[in-house]
């Protein structure tokens, strides 16, 4: 199977990133147990003080379908549910061969 990688925006109410950070950062241990999480980052919009984007690759679409369904993606989904000013946008792609700085 093919790597996954998954585009997320996330806009946070005013003022609340960095409580919407925080809630993403909790999943840290969790992904770091992940066998097919290969990739899990944020990253603060430089133009919009309220954004946060993230960038997950998965192995497989099996490894992403794993970390979706998980508790500790539920918890984290209930406590950032409060903070969103809009619904998440997602995108999934698949990386192309030869993309430089992504594991193999």
């Amino acid at each position: 199977m093919a790597q996954t990688s998954l585009f997320v925006k996330m806009v946070a109410q005013p003022g609340k990133r960095d409580d919407m950070l925080a809630a993403l950062e909790a999943m840290l241990p969790q992904v770091a147990q992940e066998e097919g999480t290969l990739v899990y980052s944020f990253h603060l919009d430089a133009g919009d003080e309220n954004t946060i984007w993230i960038f997950e690759l998965y192995s497989d679409g099996d490894a992403l379908a794993l970390h979706g369904g998980s508790d500790a993606m539920k918890s984290c989904f209930e406590a950032l549910g409060p903070l969103f000013a809009e619904p998440p946008m997602m995108v999934m792609a698949t990386p192309t061969a030869g993309a430089k700085g992504l594991p193999s």
